[in-house]
This record gives C-alpha cells, structure tokens and sequence, in this order.
C-alpha cells in the first residue's frame, strides 16, 4: 500500500472517528436536556401538589368558620394541619436541588414551629426545644414520618398544660450509626392518663400514629415517667430510583 493510500485510510477514519465523537456528544447533550426537563416537570408537579393541599386546607378553614361546634370546629383545624404537613414536604422538595429526598430535620423545625403558630402559642407559655439531626429521608418515609411527628406534637399541645399552665415541649430526631431514625416528642406537662392504652384509643389522632408507625415497620412506645415521652424508632423505607 502506498502513502497516498495510507493517507487516504487514514484519514477517512479520522472522519469517521469525529462523526461517532460528534453523535456521542449530541446523544449526551440530549440526555442531560431531556433529564433537566424531567427535573423541572417533577419540582413542577411537587408545588402543585403543594398548592392543592393548601388550596384544600383554606376550604376547610372557611368551612370551620361556618361551624358552630366548638368540637367540630377542632377537627377541622386538625385536618388542616395534617395537610399542610403534607403540603411543607412538596414545599421543601420543589426548593431542593434534591428531588429524591429532604433534610428532615429541617422538616421537622419548620412543622414544628407551624403548630406552635397554629395553636397560637405563646413562647412565655410554652418553650420549644427542636434537636434535629440533617437527616436526609426519601418521600415514603418522610410523609408518614412528619405525619406522625404532627399528631404526637399537636396532642402535646392541646392536652399537656391545661388552664395555661407553663411547661417545655422538647422534639429530637437522630440516626444511629446503623442507619436507625429515632424521634422522640417530651413535654413535662400533666402527663398522658394512666389508664389509657394510646393504642386501643378512638382518637383519630393515635389511629393515625399507630397506622403510621407500622406503614414504616416501625415501633413506637410511651413513657409516662416525667411528664409524657413518645419514642417512634424507624429505618428508612427502601424504594425504587425515579430517574
């Protein structure tokens, strides 16, 4: 073969080559396009869900103005609160640069201070105390989480410190080095009733807890030796990627 032939060969590959580096580049550049909008459509979808439970939530407060029973009244403000639980995880997800998980602790913070608004409750009157580790949960878990971190939050404060008495409500949340989340919520209030087995109550507000509680296999236990001490104890559920 002579030069000129070599050079020929040679070069044709060469073509070749920047053909197949040139397809391979559009092909990358397709995919990161196609991925980016995947990313927006889903942070879209999560603050419309947001939005939709909030939406939800005022109409279940105009309804609650409408309502003379003071009892019925309550239970519409507790349907509230439980969704903008629900709504504040969308919130934090369409703010992350994160769309398969959230800081639950930062989570956790917020809520809290959301009940204490909700209740309207003084910080003379009640202290708050939140230690929250960053822990970062996907959505299956943080949902059922945060709802139950509402229920066992907002019974503490509709029943802890009555006739505006004065107490601390302490929530804390870690992860142990074998990956296992532990939250408790205290308060050195009057104390859960000794006679009454949190799970056999008909208070919606349990039924949920305990419904919660074994959604995540997890497991929840009382103690009423200062006041009243809630531990749930859960491991992060394990789910498909979606992307």
């Amino acid at each position: 073969m002579n030069q000129l032939a070599i050079a020929i060969q040679q070069s044709l590959l060469y073509q070749q080559l920047q053909a197949e580096l040139s397809e391979r580049k559009q092909a990358e550049a397709n995919l990161k396009n196609s991925l980016k909008e995947k990313e927006i459509l889903l942070k879209e979808i999560h603050h419309r869900v947001k939005n939709n439970l909030c939406v939800v939530a005022s109409l279940l407060e105009l309804q609650s103005n409408t309502v003379a029973d003071p009892q019925l009244a309550k239970m519409f403000e507790e349907s509230q609160n439980r969704l903008y639980s629900m709504a504040l995880i969308h919130e934090k997800l369409y703010r992350s640069t994160n769309l398969a998980q959230i800081n639950f602790g930062e989570y956790l913070e917020d809520l809290v201070s959301n009940l204490f608004h909700s209740y309207n409750i003084s910080d003379n009157r009640i202290q708050l105390q939140v230690l929250a580790e960053p822990i970062y949960l996907n959505l299956e878990t943080a949902t059922p989480c945060g709802l139950i971190a509402n229920e066992l939050v907002s019974n503490t404060l509709k029943h802890a410190f009555p006739d505006s008495t004065t107490g601390t409500v302490s929530v804390e949340c870690y992860q142990t080095g074998d990956r296992e989340i532990h939250l408790f919520v205290k308060d050195n209030g009057i104390g859960f009733p000794q006679n009454l087995d949190f799970r056999k109550t008909n208070s919606m507000g349990f039924q949920v807890v305990c419904t919660l509680t074994d959604q995540l296999e997890g497991s929840i236990e009382l103690s009423r030796q200062t006041g009243t001490a809630f531990h749930l104890k859960l491991n992060e559920l394990s789910y498909s990627k979606r992307f």
